[in-house]
């Protein structure tokens, strides 16, 4: 999970919406993206992840749930299988979780890295803009990062739900030397009520 969580945090910085795409986001799907994801108040999914290794003839797998609330920039981001771990984001603060216990985590990065995770998962396409060329495809779209010097990510291929207009299905992060993570979202619920305990 660090490594996963490691490369997020060189993405972006912040997790608000704009009213209108800036300058340098083109393309016929633009404006369409942010007003759909725009609308996103809430947010629930389960997902699974590959971590794909030139070592390893298999993937490295694990699975996991989440939670988001736009109101106070609220999220949980934890993994069930093989292991049980992740963190919590409660407006400015941020829980590291071990077993379904949360303790505190003091710190600007841990905190920001949380932050990438809204920016992610609520595709916020104008925070993306700002460190990535973005290129539309039907279906999806193709982030490059703009700033080639030692970066970490060759580029990152997001892929949108057939069935659900406002949700992700799949986002793949291809590393340098031909590694990549692959995570893949299922039963995903947009504006319905979340649980009680989803962040406590």
């Amino acid at each position: 999970m660090k490594k996963l969580l490691f490369a997020l945090l060189f993405l972006v910085s912040a997790v608000l919406w704009a009213q209108q795409p800036p300058a340098q986001i083109n393309g016929p799907y633009a404006q369409e993206i942010i007003s759909r994801f725009g609308a996103v108040e809430t947010l629930q999914s389960k997902f699974t992840q590959e971590k794909h290794l030139t070592l390893l003839a298999e993937p490295v797998p694990s699975k996991g749930t989440f939670a988001f609330s736009k109101k106070g920039a609220r999220l949980r981001w934890e993994y069930t299988e093989p292991f049980q771990n992740g963190f919590l984001m409660d407006g400015d603060k941020t829980y590291r979780l071990e077993k379904g216990v949360k303790k505190e985590v003091k710190g600007v990065m841990s905190h920001h890295v949380a932050s990438q995770m809204l920016v992610w998962l609520t595709f916020d396409l104008k925070t993306l803009a700002e460190t990535y060329d973005i290129s539309f495809f039907e279906g999806g779209v193709t982030l490059t990062p703009k700033n080639n010097d030692n970066r970490l990510l060759d580029k990152i291929t997001v892929w949108f739900a057939k069935d659900n207009p406002q949700a992700l299905s799949e986002i793949r992060l291809d590393e340098n030397g031909g590694d990549y993570t692959l995570l893949k979202f299922s039963d995903t619920q947009i504006n319905q009520p979340l649980p009680k305990d989803a962040f406590l």
